[in-house]
């Protein structure tokens, strides 16, 4: 008995988890792109001590002075230096960074 309801209370956290995800997913797609031209002002590692997770960030200043700080992949982090242009790219809560070669 304890066994089954443990099982559904596991697929009933899986299921719930995995539909939050496409209604966040759906939301994001309904919204327009907006790309904004800026410049790598600094870069950060963040990670927990004792822990191998980490969160890589860079830091944007776009026309206006406004300040960014996006969440990049490890392995685009080493990409971007302080002083590159780039193009972010925001949709909902999703964002995406390029490097704007000239």
């Amino acid at each position: 008995m304890v066994f089954w309801i443990l099982s559904a209370l596991v697929v009933g956290l899986i299921l719930s988890v995995v539909i939050g995800a496409d209604i966040t997913a759906r939301k994001n797609r309904k919204q327009p792109k907006i790309e904004r031209i800026g410049e790598v002002v600094d870069k950060r590692v963040n990670w927990t001590e004792g822990s191998s997770s980490k969160t890589f960030y860079i830091t944007c200043e776009f026309e206006n002075n406004e300040r960014k700080e996006i969440i990049v992949r490890d392995d685009k982090y080493g990409l971007f230096v302080v002083g590159d242009k780039i193009k972010v790219t925001s949709q909902g809560t999703w964002e995406w960074v390029e490097r704007v070669v000239t």
